[in-house]
């Protein structure tokens, strides 16, 4: 007999674009939340248009993006035209049935459909909407529109990220994003237990600058306390030194390490076969060996060039240094520590998409009584739109006939524009990526697939 998730029984429409509602959702999704996704046949959501498995825009190519995949697991697509009455009469009904309703867009555009706080309290007193924006629904940013790029910038992260006497640098990934979806998940859990009590809903207010903000207390608290403007550092400490990513033997291969005590630092002299290092007089005291971390940075790489980076893990981590090798996406995907502790789970897709089972990263918790789990992968465009309104609304097949005919809902983009991906070869000569394998299909289908339970 399965075990009933913690989340069965909660109903969430999402109305979303890329990844800080849509992630969030899904972590709620995998715990047992039913998820309606509500889409667009007309305004596209970007990930459907993107970055195609096995690089093919042929055939449904809109069905066949793995970042869209990899964010909307377990849900039910209904694409409707909120431009339309009948469109936007079906989500209100839906609201009118659910316990949230989540949303990434802009203050301006929520309003502009109908779909504030105050309006859907009107279908559903107790309804729990959260709101996930750049900046929030107060203040003179309220309005402006955001990126991840534009949100590490003014949540202060930026300045504190690059390298010693260069510019900011912003993460390779929406970071933001990503930060503001598990605030969020944390939020509409909180707001259903609330709600559970007291039997009210609310309205939740994620600015997704601010929860980037939040985590980064020691720059503010600098200034706060001390009236200091932190400058960046690169990899290393204003405390203690060495502390770096450092370049091991073979191509784009490094370790992360940091000896932040007399004992770590005379470890790792031993295992990097430097013992005289302990008695230079540059490194022989925890305040030398900061003011001369340029030169014992240049000093540990030569050593560091000669290992391979697992070795060197487990050789400093054996001596209680704290230590990791850098791994790329393949390392993560085949990491022994990753698959033990089953953190990735093989989705089936839709036989229309042309592709195989899957590994997917799933959450990052493991519940001893009642584990998530991966239930379906992510919908087709419109693959709900009739189970959606007839079973769920009660609506009668005329009826949804009627909206298939004056486009209130669909199945297919009306402006299909997929974005083709760069050749492999186009990508090696632009150094977007460092090495491209041609039996991927065969490593994973061997690791994942055909040694399923």
């Amino acid at each position: 007999m399965s075990v009933k998730l913690p989340l069965e029984g909660v109903r969430i429409v999402e109305m979303s674009q890329l990844i800080a509602i849509p992630y969030a959702v899904k972590l709620l999704s995998d715990m047992g939340a039913q998820v309606m996704r509500i889409e667009s046949c007309v305004r596209l959501e970007n990930y459907r248009g993107t970055a195609f498995y096995d690089d093919r825009v042929d055939g449904e190519w809109w069905n066949r993006s793995i970042n869209f995949h990899e964010q909307n697991r377990n849900k039910h697509s209904l694409a409707l035209d909120l431009t339309k009455p009948e469109g936007q009469e079906a989500l209100l009904e839906l609201i009118a049935i659910s316990d949230v309703f989540a949303e990434n867009f802009t203050p301006r555009v929520i309003k502009n459909f109908g779909l504030d706080y105050e309006k859907l309290r009107e279908v559903k007193p107790d309804i729990i909407m959260v709101s996930s924006t750049g900046y929030g629904h107060t203040g003179p940013w309220s309005n402006f529109g955001a990126i991840g790029f534009g949100t590490e910038a003014t949540s202060g992260l930026a300045h504190m990220t690059g390298y010693e006497g260069g510019p900011p640098i912003v993460p390779e990934i929406p970071y933001t994003d990503y930060t503001a979806g598990e605030h969020t998940t944390f939020a509409i859990a909180a707001a259903l237990v609330h709600r559970a009590r007291t039997g009210l809903g609310q309205f939740i207010d994620v600015s997704q600058s601010q929860t980037l903000s939040s985590t980064i207390p020691e720059a503010l608290m600098d200034y706060t306390v001390n009236g200091r403007i932190r400058e960046r550092i690169g990899n290393g400490s204003n405390s203690f030194a060495p502390q770096g990513c450092y370049k091991c033997n073979g191509l784009e291969n490094f370790i992360a390490l940091s000896a932040q005590t007399g004992d770590q630092w005379s470890a790792l002299c031993d295992v990097l076969g430097a013992p005289e290092w302990t008695q230079d007089p540059r490194f022989n005291s925890a305040e030398t060996r900061l003011s001369n971390r340029h030169i014992l940075d240049e000093l540990i790489i030569e050593k560091t060039n000669d290992w391979d980076k697992r070795d060197l893990e487990r050789a400093l981590q054996n001596k209680k240094i704290p230590a990791g090798a850098v791994l790329d996406g393949k390392e993560l995907l085949f990491d022994p520590h990753l698959n033990e502790r089953n953190f990735f789970e093989v989705a089936e897709h839709h036989e229309s998409t042309e592709m195989p089972p899957l590994p997917y990263g799933t959450r990052p918790w493991k519940f001893s009584e009642t584990p998530g789990r991966i239930h379906r992968s992510a919908p087709l465009l419109g693959e709900h739109n009739r189970w959606a309104l007839v079973d769920v609304l009660g609506m009668s097949d005329d009826e949804v006939t009627a909206m298939e005919e004056s486009g209130a809902i669909g199945t297919t983009p009306t402006l299909p524009r997929p974005v083709p991906q760069p050749s492999p070869d186009t990508l090696l000569k632009l150094g977007r990526i460092i090495r491209y394998e041609e039996d991927f299909k065969n490593q994973i289908q061997r690791k994942f697939v055909d040694n399923r339970p």
